[in-house]
């Protein structure tokens, strides 16, 4: 087995823990290197990738190893974590368990974006949780039109809008009042920014429509922000088309804990919604 190791960079408890995998690894005969930069390594060599990080770090591996089809296995050193499978102190015997195969893959949906203007594609993009158009610094609403299969679903008047997928949906678009969905329910969910409007809603569309953003007008720059961490400047008339991705992302799951149960300690929420309890 070829192992990839890709630390966050920026925090010393993960560089440490780098090390001592890499040992923990060759006392086990097992090849592993680590991943620098990448985005200028060719994943496809590696039969897994560990990720020491949180979940910004796994958002940007699992994109990454998603197109070479390599599985991410993550490991919290952040603070939230909610992507990643273990805690760094169940780390070793975690990783004893996945060099014995004693794991499964679950598949994760990805979105692909498609920027048009003037009837040129000028930039393709994949997500993981989502794509988000919004404003710039200053309070300015933006007026966008969405078209699902090329359908007039609605038009919002708003700081922006979230195109998020099943797994994307505890993040942004759960803060912006969306729903929150199963990761292996497939759909696409679209989730308006502080529309001005006393009925504005999100939608779901199947994980095989189109949905399409078109921005009407804006007084000042607008940007397309992929999973957080990388902007696309966007201009009036501009068509954002969003699709599912060809390829899904591929996590190497270990513990058996259910969604709901993750989504419980993460986001500690509370044992009672409404404040209505049935024993």
């Amino acid at each position: 087995m070829e192992i990839g190791i890709i630390p966050h960079t920026g925090k010393p408890v993960a560089m440490a823990l780098t090390t001592e995998l890499e040992t923990f690894l060759d006392n086990r005969g097992v090849n592993s290197r680590i991943i620098e930069e990448p985005n200028h390594t060719n994943l496809a060599e590696f039969d897994v990738v560990i990720v020491l990080g949180g979940d910004g770090t796994l958002l940007n591996a699992a994109r990454l190893t998603s197109e070479v089809q390599v599985p991410v296995f993550g490991v919290n050193v952040g603070h939230l974590g909610f992507l990643t499978e273990v805690e760094t102190d169940g780390l070793f015997p975690a990783v004893e368990r996945l060099l014995s195969g004693n794991y499964q893959l679950e598949q994760r949906m990805l979105i692909e974006a498609s920027v048009k203007r003037k009837g040129e594609i000028i930039g393709t993009y994949l997500a993981l949780n989502d794509f988000v158009i919004t404003r710039g610094t200053f309070a300015r609403i933006i007026d966008l039109s969405i078209f699902v299969d090329s359908q007039h679903v609605t038009d919002y008047v708003a700081d922006g809008i979230i195109v998020a997928t099943p797994t994307g949906s505890t993040a942004y678009s759960l803060s912006a009042g969306g729903p929150i969905i199963e990761p292996l329910l497939e759909s696409i969910c679209v989730t308006p920014i502080c529309a001005h409007s006393l009925a504005s809603r999100s939608v779901l569309a199947r994980p095989q429509a189109q949905v399409c953003v078109r921005l009407n007008s804006a007084s000042e720059e607008v940007m397309l922000t992929i999973d957080g961490q990388h902007g696309f400047p966007l201009q009036t008339g501009d068509q954002v088309a969003i699709k599912r991705a060809v390829q899904p992302a591929l996590f190497v799951k270990l513990s058996g804990r259910g969604f709901f149960q993750v989504l419980h300690s993460r986001l500690k929420m509370p044992q009672t919604w409404g404040g209505i309890h049935e024993e």
